[in-house]
């Protein structure tokens, strides 16, 4: 296959969601998704910020096996260009002040041309309202436009 894979950017509700036992349907989808479609259909790439949130798990158990899940992903740095982005996406009331690391997933992965941001937060990221605001602020600044879904959505749905 010729073709190019889809870059897609992993936030860390993904990894999660992978050992989240509480959310059984969630974890079903999220394991399979990540063994037997995401490293075949697409190109994963994880950032700093993702790295950085996974660290923080107080469960020193759970922490090395999050950590030893996303190891073999592309890592991205935060361009300095992202903290100015995040911002706008939290100056029009996208992004809550107080989520400001969701608005810098979604910055980085703009600013890297990733194609889709993968993520289980239907509060601040996967939700119609926040996919056409981010589309239309990266627009007005000339960005290429990114998508937010759910492992679901990319064929997740098939193991749910």
């Amino acid at each position: 296959n010729i073709m190019a894979k889809v870059k897609i950017y992993i936030d860390s509700s993904v990894p999660s969601a992978y050992y989240d036992n509480q959310k059984p349907a969630r974890q079903k989808i999220t394991y399979h998704w990540w063994n037997e479609v995401m490293k075949q259909d697409y190109e994963p790439y994880i950032s700093v910020v993702t790295d950085a949130e996974l660290n923080d798990t107080k469960d020193m158990n759970l922490r090395k096996k999050l950590v030893h899940l996303v190891n073999d992903l592309s890592l991205l740095e935060i361009p300095e260009e992202a903290v100015v982005l995040a911002e706008s996406y939290i100056e029009n009331e996208i992004i809550p002040e107080e989520y400001r690391n969701d608005a810098i997933h979604i910055a980085i992965a703009t600013l890297y041309g990733i194609d889709i941001l993968v993520s289980w937060n239907f509060a601040h990221l996967v939700n119609p309202e926040t996919r056409r605001m981010v589309k239309g602020i990266n627009l007005l600044k000339g960005y290429k436009e990114i998508d937010i879904v759910s492992p679901e959505e990319l064929g997740g749905d098939k193991y749910a």
